[in-house]
């Protein structure tokens, strides 16, 4: 089981572990380009972030996390869009505002099997 039911996503965030979910494909003036969605629970809250980058990966190069942003003037790791004191208010933040789904949130480094996966279907649907 890839992706977190509703419940174990709230779960894993309120036991102060963090959550992704792949956003797929996008363009931008940059060129082609990747978004992904960060909830990482801390002192203050949760903190949701939001990846935009290059779509540099390759069949042996799919950590997403490493992909440079589409804006050269982002953070490396992704833009923090806020801080929410309670794991539900940052799942419905998540959800409303950036297009999450909440049945395909995954656990911490799983984003880049989304990864592959979106490039396998990328390559088989031309």
């Amino acid at each position: 089981m890839r992706h977190l039911a509703p419940a174990l996503a709230l779960g894993a965030l309120r036991r102060g572990r963090q959550i992704e979910q792949f956003l797929g494909a996008i363009e931008s003036d940059s060129g082609p380009g990747l978004r992904w969605i960060a909830l990482s629970p801390g002192s203050t809250g949760i903190t949701v972030y939001l990846s935009e980058v290059e779509d540099v990966g390759t069949d042996t190069f799919l950590d997403i996390t490493e992909f440079p942003p589409l804006d050269p003037e982002d953070e490396t790791w992704g833009r923090e869009i806020a801080v929410l004191p309670t794991p539900e208010d940052a799942l419905q933040l998540a959800e409303r505002d950036l297009a999450a789904d909440p049945e395909r949130w995954v656990n911490q480094g799983i984003v880049c099997d989304e990864y592959q996966d979106f490039r396998t279907v990328r390559r088989s649907n031309p």
